[in-house]
């Protein structure tokens, strides 16, 4: 599978139930595009070497879910954003019981940024490139494991 078609399976996946059910083969999709950014991050062309920069995410990152009683680390590739301020994630509704899990992508152990994907893609293919709509753009996702190691904080809220 070529990295447009990953990219576009991933953001395109169903949005109702209980999310992806794909996630073992995807989770070897990502783990080589991890591997192909390390490659590229160190190649002498510059092209590829500055995709390596828009898709590798480093920071801290979050994954919002409703309801949710335990977390389980299971170390898939799973979606987290970037943004700041959660109302950007166009689904979340904060009067409503969530729990908010926190995390750091490192340079040990990074993300993979679907923003920078489509801001490489205008840049190197196509200006007018789009993968998704304006409303999950704004929930600038990260692409990165959900396990325990990275995990900085967990904060559940309860509402009535």
């Amino acid at each position: 599978m070529d990295l447009l078609e990953l990219f576009r399976m991933w953001v395109n996946h169903p949005k109702e139930g209980n999310g992806r059910s794909n996630l073992v083969s995807t989770d070897e999709y990502w783990k080589k595009v991890l591997q192909d950014i390390h490659n590229w991050e160190n190649s002498e062309d510059k092209e590829v070497n500055e995709i390596a920069k828009y898709l590798l995410y480093t920071g801290k990152i979050r994954r919002v879910h409703l309801d949710l009683d335990e977390v389980n680390y299971n170390n898939h590739y799973v979606s987290w954003t970037s943004s700041e301020k959660l109302e950007d994630l166009y689904w979340f509704n904060s009067s409503c019981s969530h729990t908010i899990i926190t995390a750091e992508a490192t340079k040990e152990n990074p993300g993979i940024s679907v923003k920078g994907f489509i801001e490489a893609m205008k840049k190197f293919d196509n200006e007018n490139f789009e993968l998704n709509s304006p409303a999950i753009r704004e929930e600038q996702e990260v692409i990165f494991p959900l396990q325990e190691k990275s995990i900085l904080s967990i904060e559940k809220i309860k509402k009535r």
